[in-house]
């Protein structure tokens, strides 16, 4: 596994400068990564959304296989719109929460748009506090001081040169809508500025845009531009100053001309089912997802894009979770749905959209009407349906109610003939969609399964 010794160790020792040039980085860390690595450029290069729910979802509006048991044993009841003694039950066919995104996930299920993997359960080191496993999940690793799965993959991908360039010279590789991710730290290495991820936002603002003001109008900027080459010409070693011109230049004028409201809104698709362009709700995370997902289009360079679920709310449902989450994740969905919609549309049939968290929670309801920490999680996972091995339109995993009646440690676990992965699992998938063919010696566990031998649970 990538560890921090290796990092260490590649980073310097002896208290050398972390703050290493391009190419020292490079060298460095490609000797970090573990010589076992085998790699082999994919036949379709992905590009992953990773929209990350922190504070813990429920497994619930997912996974209500277990609801008749969970409800006769909570501390506090369940609404009778769970029973599914009840004619008029909220349980879809594939026991979802109708009300709470699953009328939804049935429908992206039936299209063949989206996988459920239940069971997305920790064994190893079975925390079930945010940090840790937030720091684990987004690296992918139980070695808290390990880089980021996007980090990572950068370090990949520099080595192996899948695109004929390096990683560096590609165009917005790896761009958040969440601000700061433990998805991108570096861990114990300082990257070069060129691979750490350019925060964007649902308003389209053009973080490479000179602010304007007496002096850098439209003609001094030129001058600036114009000065720098002359003096990469005369000076060899004014070189990357010069580059650093061109690359900002180029990647303001991508933003301007093609990742901008108006160009994104006048983009979008008409759908034949109605004849109209498709809309997103009017959310602020549906906003972030438009923008993500025209950015992904737009740009087949940007390999990997972050996101919370900011606008939504956190998913730390401890209290009022009845009321609260149903909303929340119907919300969810609706958006999901639009951007499944809008992917197949655009045929852009390599990006792939992730959606999990910490971890699950209990499924006893507390007195304060809420959920505390558990471990169970679902995973949905959205398109790249012409992604190498990928599989959609499966629902993955079974489920049993474990603990003590009327008692607050109650949860679902996956049954002894059940499908499970840890959620490092998921990291590993996204290293094999890039062509790691042995993921799990970056993270200790092979990717998620998508195979037929795991069966599929839709009805």
């Amino acid at each position: 596994m990538f560890t921090r010794r290796q990092f260490l160790k590649a980073a310097g020792i002896g208290g050398l400068s972390l703050a290493l040039p391009p190419m020292v980085w490079k060298n460095e860390v490609q000797a970090a990564l573990p010589d076992t690595l085998n790699y082999a450029a994919p036949a379709m290069m992905p590009q992953i959304i990773h929209i990350f729910l922190y504070g813990g979802p429920s497994e619930l509006a997912g996974n209500l296989t277990n609801i008749e048991e969970i409800a006769a044993n909570s501390q506090n009841p369940y609404p009778a719109s769970l029973d599914p003694n009840n004619a008029n039950n909220d349980i879809t066919a594939n026991n979802f929460w109708g009300s709470a995104g699953g009328n939804i996930m049935e429908q992206l299920l039936a299209n063949g748009e989206m996988s459920l993997y239940r069971t997305i359960n920790r064994i190893k080191d079975d925390s079930k506090a945010h940090g840790r496993c937030i720091a684990q999940n987004l690296s992918g690793n139980l070695d808290l001081s390990n880089p980021g799965i996007a980090t990572t993959l950068a370090a990949v991908l520099e080595k192996f040169n899948p695109f004929g360039k390096a990683v560096d010279e590609l165009l917005l590789p790896f761009v958040t809508f969440e601000g700061d991710s433990r998805v991108f730290s570096p861990g114990d290495l300082d990257l070069p500025s060129a691979l750490r991820p350019l925060a964007l936002d649902a308003n389209f603002n053009n973080p490479y845009a000179r602010s304007g003001n007496n002096f850098l109008n439209a003609a001094n900027d030129q001058k600036l531009e114009d000065l720098a080459k002359t003096e990469s010409n005369q000076f060899p070693q004014f070189e990357k100053v010069n580059n650093a011109f061109i690359k900002r230049a180029e990647l303001s004028n991508f933003i301007e001309s093609s990742f901008n409201s108006e160009k994104i809104m006048a983009d979008l698709p008409v759908d034949p089912g109605t004849g109209q362009k498709i809309q997103y709700p009017n959310t602020n995370f549906a906003n972030r997802l438009l923008a993500a997902v025209s950015l992904a289009i737009k740009n087949p360079e940007s390999l990997f894009i972050s996101m919370g679920s900011g606008g939504l709310g956190g998913w730390d449902d401890h209290s009022d979770s009845l009321t609260r989450y149903p909303n929340r994740i119907q919300l969810l969905m609706e958006a999901m749905q639009v951007a499944s919609r809008h992917l197949a549309l655009m045929e852009a049939n390599n990006i792939v959209m992730h959606v999990f968290g910490d971890f699950g929670r209990n499924v006893n309801v507390n007195d304060s009407k809420g959920w505390d920490h558990g471990n169970n999680q679902n995973l949905y996972t959205f398109g790249g349906a012409d992604i190498t091995g990928r599989a959609l339109g499966k629902l993955v995993g079974k489920t049993q109610h474990i603990g003590t009646a009327f008692q607050n440690r109650q949860f679902t676990s996956p049954t002894n003939d059940s499908y499970q992965s840890e959620p490092f699992g998921i990291a590993s998938t996204i290293f094999k969609y890039f062509g790691v063919q042995n993921p799990e010696v970056l993270t200790g566990e092979p990717a998620i399964d998508e195979s037929n031998n795991v069966p599929n649970e839709l009805v």
